[in-house]
């Protein structure tokens, strides 16, 4: 059992601080979500041997380990009734830049934006942009494989792993990288923890009926959004299994996996170069939750940079906010849902001809009754809106507050339209209203 002079002990032997009190316990069983689970204590660790402290007495008392950074996640995967291990505090260094291969090196208590700025005099940034990326950390971006509003143009965080250092169960230190099949094979040779995590890996995806209930049970490949989970499927693309690279990269299996795999310490990132200077936002404007999604399939065929729904809740809470009701300028009526449709260019006459002819196809197509087109600050306006999205919600007083339903399930696109329809029908089955938002064009809303 699991005793305070246990815990003096630990906190005596660590460089970081142990937190244990009533307060800090209290603080720590929440993250963003509606989870409250009451830790042991919280630890904030100053070096990869306090980490490794922790992990072997976690192992030893036989409780649980969460990694932590800025504690934005919606589904309760920074909480945990063991030791809630908080990075955000020292490990926040950005290590190093490599122009040659635009990649960075970082560690997990990075901000997100604080990144970008850095990356931005290379010209290149990290792609994936969640609603909170003034403070998500990308130590938590990779638990979560976070995409956000670029993900239809850029991919999500799993596509930017190049390195990932981490440390194990038994608190030993390891780097997953991309290695060529040869050099994965010699990983399975020896006895440390290591060798045999790639050992494992290699006789458990090599059997043939493994394989097809994998292909025939996970997502489909066509959905790139995947927040959360072991995505082993990625494995098989290696000619080790029957897949057609000739590399493979563990390194991406640990982004998803919610630090339930190995503890994060060290992430490498490939950079991508920084987007078209010229951008145009088209917003749709529609009569129907239903309308609205239709569109998207026909909008995703013009190589959009973003394409992000609102619905009508969260306009209507626009309007007495101080801080929003100034970023409603450009809606026409009364909307049940908006489609924020953005293109960009090198130069401003390709940028208006895209956004020409996305208009002209929607109109071809009956979609929405209002088309907007706004440029320069006043997409950040319309960005800052759809951002303020979930903040806007937990404002509403009352009992119909919004509560959460479904968070970051993602379909095909073209089974986006149904899929709403039918979860629409079933909320409504329970006496239940739906509030929708965020990532339409990548099949993925945020259910309310």
């Amino acid at each position: 059992m699991l005793t305070q002079s246990h815990l003096e002990q630990l906190a005596g032997e660590l460089e970081g601080t142990l937190l244990y009190d009533d307060l800090h316990k209290t603080l720590y069983s929440t993250d963003a979500s509606v989870y409250r689970i009451r830790p042991n204590a919280v630890a904030l660790p100053k070096t990869t041997a306090d980490i490794s402290k922790l992990i072997s007495f976690a192992a030893q008392h036989n409780i649980s380990v969460t990694p932590r950074t800025a504690g934005t996640s919606l589904a309760g995967q920074a909480v945990g009734d063991g030791l809630v291990v908080d990075v955000s505090k020292n490990f926040t260094k950005i290590i190093s830049y490599n122009a040659e291969k635009k990649t960075v090196t970082v560690q997990p208590g990075v901000i997100r934006d604080e990144l970008n700025l850095f990356l931005k005099p290379y010209g290149v940034f990290f792609a994936p942009i969640t609603s909170t990326s003034n403070r998500a950390m990308i130590g938590g971006m990779v638990g979560n494989n976070s995409s956000g509003t670029t993900s239809i143009r850029y991919g999500v965080t799993r596509d930017k792993i190049v390195e990932v250092k981490a440390i194990l169960s038994d608190g030993s230190e390891v780097a997953f990288g991309e290695l060529t099949s040869a050099e994965f094979m010699e990983k399975t040779k020896g006895d440390s923890l290591e060798n045999k995590i790639y050992k494992r890996l290699y006789d458990e995806l090599s059997v043939k009926e493994n394989q097809e209930e994998i292909i025939k049970e996970f997502p489909k490949p066509e959905i790139h959004r995947r927040n959360t989970g072991y995505a082993v499927d990625i494995l098989l693309r290696s000619d080790l299994f029957g897949g057609t690279e000739p590399t493979i990269n563990v390194g991406k299996l640990l982004c998803g996996s919610e630090g339930t795999l190995a503890f994060t310490t060290e992430i490498t990132l490939k950079a991508d170069d920084l987007p078209p200077v010229h951008n145009i936002m088209v917003v749709g404007h529609y009569h129907t939750i239903q309308e609205s999604l239709e569109s998207v399939v026909v909008a995703m065929k013009h190589h959009l940079y973003t394409c992000e729904m609102i619905d009508d809740t969260i306009l209507d809470c626009t309007k007495t906010n101080r801080e929003h009701i100034k970023n409603r300028f450009f809606l026409v009526g009364e909307p049940k849902a908006i489609m924020l449709f953005e293109v960009a260019s090198h130069s401003l006459e390709d940028a208006e001809k895209q956004a020409n002819d996305l208009i002209a196809d929607l109109e071809k197509h009956n979609f929405g009754y209002a088309r907007v087109k706004i440029y320069g600050p006043d997409i950040d306006k319309a960005n800052e809106l759809r951002k303020a999205g979930l903040g806007l919600l937990g404002s509403i007083v009352g009992d119909n507050k919004a509560a959460d339903s479904i968070e970051d399930t993602a379909v095909e696109l073209s089974d986006l339209p149904a899929y709403i329809a039918e979860f629409s029908a079933m909320m409504l089955s329970h006496g239940q209203e739906a509030i929708y938002y965020a990532h339409a064009g990548a099949g993925e809303l945020h259910l309310r």
